[in-house]
């Protein structure tokens, strides 16, 4: 994996405005940026209109740069949208500015404080990756994707409208080709439309012969034309404004570890109505009730399909972890390769462009890593298991010691949900995220069962500061509410009893370097079992129930196989889920697709 991301060059002076040293080219109007935004995007895609009789809106742009658009149309989105209404801005860049470069830009621009706040706030570490920005109250989802635009004949989703603003064709010609028309014209529904500052010939020619309609307009200031267009309609209804409405609730989860708490949070956001269900007293009881995971990223030399997944995770569930305050005070985490190939890859991968705070081999007071062969990523890191699905299960209704025994459909198309004592819950849609009880469906559920045992040790003094985590194979975490987690075991069963072998080796594994630190800790028996859902190839899933089980229901639907890594690959995957149940775009790249079915492992 190699990060291809330029960089941006930014210039901000009195002569050129807001200016691309990069493209030579600049971002906007230096006088009227604002206006000239609105009248080429907003205004001349009829948006205001557009938002009032939608509840589903997609816009996706080639050229996210200053975010200037994408600031206006979610100020206009706030304005106009219909109650429940969801909009999904899909951009594309491939020179992300920084947000020390975007904080000055914005101080250029008066009316966009707020937006600009909220927006600088929740962008990511500039990487190549998709990463999914969600704004809550206005049920508003941006998804940038660092990369370059021909990246986009790996997806599948269907805009409503484009905003094509990749600098002037002249500047930057991979905006401006007949293959890139012909792509942006297959990703645009029937009456979806186009706008863009530029009336240059090849382009208006290379649109029109895509198959949109195209026409002059008049342009912005001492422009004087700029050029929109659209589809024009396959079938004779298809220019009526579809609606689209949600009929998948009350959602039913069944288990309330990460899966369950993950698929709470993504149909608690879009206000569908969502319950969890638990044959535990607690939530997290299972494998997810350990005090601490490590979220990282499994990065991989080549664009394989599961380092890209892998980091899209990553970005994604770190991210959410942090905005729901769910990270502990910490310096990252420290990766030890210990085979001799693992040290050969991340000596590869720490000269392949990635950014310092995602990997380096260099962190400051290093005295006592000296000598030692060591990766250091500063965004990784711990995090609080239990604070973090309780803020994922905010507002939800938890039901505990409900053990779900039958499940009888209704001929309004509702589920029963019926407990070994009879108890009943009812639901339009159901969703089992029990982990590993999930195979006692049916024996063709393709999960296996992985005991795992950590053990807490009592800090000392000497490790207050060392605000370090560390990964090895096993982990060694930083002290948390007075212990250090250090884990896990690997057996293939679903044993939950303590194993004094397990606490043995879990002690053994703790590098030399790192026992002579803490050789004054005081070993306590503490310790917790945990069963995990593991799949062939350690990748999670979801599917409808009908996919691996010949029964004919409708609406019920999977998610599991998490393994140890569900804190890093849940929150994702639980959005996928109900993204594909609502319709909306999934927008992954296509190579990545067969990562996220069932299909791979029967």
């Amino acid at each position: 994996m190699k990060n291809i991301l330029k960089k941006s060059d930014l210039l901000i002076s009195s002569k050129f405005g807001i200016y691309s040293n990069l493209y030579k080219d600049i971002y906007f109007d230096k006088h009227n940026g604002i206006k000239e935004t609105q009248h080429n995007f907003i205004r001349a895609n009829n948006l205001a209109s557009r938002f009032k009789r939608s509840d589903k809106f997609t816009i996706s742009e080639l050229g996210f740069g200053t975010g200037l658009s994408f600031l206006l149309t979610l100020k206009l989105w706030k304005e106009n949208k219909k109650p429940n209404a969801k909009l999904i801005y899909i951009s594309f860049e491939s020179a992300p500015l920084t947000k020390l470069e975007l904080k000055n830009v914005y101080k250029k621009i008066k009316g966009v404080k707020t937006l600009s706040n909220q927006l600088i706030k929740k962008l990511p570490i500039l990487y190549q990756s998709t990463h999914r920005i969600f704004f809550e109250l206005e049920n508003v989802e941006l998804i940038l994707i660092y990369d370059d635009f021909n990246i986009l004949k790996n997806l599948n989703f269907k805009a409503d409208a484009w905003f094509l603003d990749g600098f002037a064709p002249a500047k930057n010609i991979t905006a401006w080709n007949s293959k890139l028309f012909e792509q942006i014209y297959l990703f645009t529904n029937s009456r979806g439309t186009f706008s863009t500052f530029t009336s240059a010939g090849h382009v208006r020619r290379g649109l029109s012969n895509s198959g949109f309609s195209v026409s002059k307009v008049v342009g912005f200031g001492k422009k004087k034309e700029s050029i929109i267009g659209i589809k024009k309609p396959i079938f004779s209804n298809s220019n009526k404004i579809s609606t689209f409405k949600n009929y998948i609730g009350p959602v039913a989860i069944i288990g309330s570890g990460i899966s369950g708490a993950s698929l709470a949070y993504s149909l608690r956001k879009r206000n569908i109505e969502c319950f969890l269900v638990d044959k535990s007293s607690k939530y997290a009881s299972g494998a997810s009730g350990n005090k601490l995971a490590i979220q990282m990223p499994k990065l991989t030399l080549d664009n394989s399909s599961y380092g890209l997944l892998s980091l899209e995770a990553f970005s994604y569930s770190r991210k959410l972890a942090k905005e729901l305050n769910s990270i502990p005070p910490s310096k990252g985490l420290i990766v030890l390769p210990s085979k001799e190939r693992d040290k050969v890859k991340y000596s590869k991968l720490l000269q392949n462009n990635w950014p310092v705070d995602l990997i380096t081999n260099k962190i400051e007071n290093d005295n006592f890593l000296r000598n030692i062969n060591y990766v250091y990523m500063k965004s990784s890191g711990i995090l609080d298991n239990n604070k973090f699905i309780r803020n994922l299960i905010k507002n939800v209704k938890f039901i505990p010691k409900f053990d779900v025994k039958n499940i009888v459909n209704t001929k309004n198309e509702f589920k029963i949900l019926i407990d070994h004592k009879g108890n009943k819950l009812k639901a339009k849609t159901v969703i089992w995220a029990n982990g590993y009880e999930m195979k006692n469906l049916s024996k063709h559920i393709p999960i296996n069962s992985v005991s795992g045992q950590v053990t807490y040790l009592k800090q000392n003094q000497l490790v207050n500061d060392l605000k370090l985590n560390f990964s090895y194979g096993h982990h060694f975490t930083q002290a948390f509410r007075g212990y250090h987690q250090i884990g896990s075991s690997f057996n293939r069963n679903d044993d939950k009893n303590y194993k004094e072998i397990d606490e043995i080796n879990n002690l053994k594994s703790i590098p030399h370097f790192l026992k002579k630190i803490i050789t004054e800790f005081k070993i306590e028996r503490k310790y917790r079992v945990g069963v995990r859902a593991s799949t062939k190839d350690r990748m999670p899933f979801f599917c409808s129930l009908n996919s691996v089980i010949n029964k004919n229901t409708k609406n019920e639907y999977l998610l599991g196989g998490m393994g140890s890594w569900g804190f890093v690959y849940a929150p994702l995957y639980a959005e996928f889920l109900v993204k594909s149940l609502l319709n909306e775009p999934v927008v992954i790249n296509s190579n990545l697709e067969h990562l996220l079915g069932v299909n791979r492992l029967l």
